[in-house]
């Protein structure tokens, strides 16, 4: 089942793993918008998977996604 966060959420989730991290809430958004990594639109919220997040932080090619 995959995890899947809101952007903050991810945010959160990454600082907690490493608090000095330059890691933004801008550039989770873009990578969602250049359908970089998997997420899904729910109204005005954008739902990211977060293990697609790491992996793409990790350099594993993943083929190419989009933006439900």
């Amino acid at each position: 089942m995959p995890r899947f966060r809101t952007i903050q959420q991810c945010l959160d989730e990454i600082k907690r793993i490493d608090e000095n991290t330059i890691i933004t809430g801008w550039l989770i958004r873009n990578l969602c918008k250049e359908n970089k990594v998997h997420c899904i639109l729910s109204g005005n919220k954008t739902l990211v998977n977060l293990d697609s997040l790491f992996s793409y932080f990790n350099g594993v090619e993943e083929n190419k996604v989009t933006c439900m």
